[in-house]
């Protein structure tokens, strides 16, 4: 069997279980008395029985089929503790988020995702995200395009930081080890583009960025599974992700700029860079 082949292999697999994984995430979303936790008692920090309930039921189904296939996922359910892995290593690995933007779940905030990527010889080759509030569901098969809904898509077009609309993540700014990189990072790329935009919610972005919806993404502290199937449908869109300095991207430290253009990529570059260097907001 070719690679092309067994990734086809794979994705046909996971596809229903991602159109079922949305459904849960639907129930929860319009279920107005879902419990909320909070992870390791950080008020920020928040979880639902539907995280949980869509990440055992993805492994469980997966491990059915394929018993031998590793996972790196967000919530602390893991039915065999054999299967989890901290390092991506050549086997087929599965990063999964059961829901991205938790918060906005609970909110019944319209930008909530569960996310599936698939890594075989640590490289991402299947990425599914679905987005049930918003009736999309985005694929992509490395090599093979980017796809909402079954139709194809692209990333914009977009050369220039005062024409864009850019997302990033201000929800970084409760951890303090990072708020003052953000605050400065925030205030450069804030005051040159266009729009500076906000959704809590990662991967969403990413596909945003990927559909052409957003002209390009800033991300930096954050995990493999929420950027994992983002950054396949990104690529296979005809964008770029690279590290937040140039460079390659790192899944498994998935700091990021990625953008429709290398022109645009790049002004974000320089601002951030920029940013770094200075004293406080606003200093050169």
């Amino acid at each position: 069997m070719t690679t092309t082949e067994k990734i086809n292999e794979y994705f046909d697999f996971i596809y229903p279980l991602a159109v079922r994984a949305g459904e849960i995430l639907i129930e929860g979303y319009e279920n107005p008395k879902k419990p909320i936790d909070l992870k390791d008692g950080e008020f920020y920090n928040v979880v639902t029985d539907y995280d949980n309930q869509i990440e055992q039921f993805l492994m469980k189904q997966i491990l059915l089929k394929y018993p031998e296939h590793k996972f790196i996922c967000e919530e602390d359910t893991h039915i065999n503790h054999n299967n989890i892995t901290k390092e991506l290593t050549n086997a087929p690995t599965w990063i999964i988020d059961p829901i991205d933007g938790t918060s906005n779940f609970i909110k019944q905030i319209p930008h909530v995702c569960v996310s599936i990527g698939l890594a075989i010889n640590k490289k991402i080759v299947v990425g599914i995200v679905n987005n049930p509030a918003q009736k999309k569901l985005y694929t992509a098969k490395l090599n093979q395009g980017a796809f909402c809904n079954g139709e194809a898509i692209h990333v914009s077009n977009c050369q220039t930081l005062n024409e864009a609309n850019v997302a990033y993540e201000v929800c970084l700014l409760h951890a303090p080890k990072i708020r003052n990189k953000h605050i400065k990072r925030i205030y450069h790329v804030g005051s040159h583009a266009r729009r500076l935009l906000a959704y809590s919610c990662v991967v969403d972005s990413l596909c945003m960025v990927a559909a052409g919806n957003l002209d390009a993404f800033h991300i930096e502290d954050m995990f493999p599974w929420d950027c994992a199937a983002g950054y396949l449908l990104i690529c296979e869109a005809g964008g770029i992700v690279t590290h937040p300095y140039g460079g390659l991207f790192d899944i498994m430290k998935p700091d990021l700029i990625c953008a429709g253009t290398e022109s645009l990529r790049m002004e974000i570059e320089q601002l951030i860079r920029k940013a770094d260097q200075a004293d406080n907001v606003g200093g050169d």
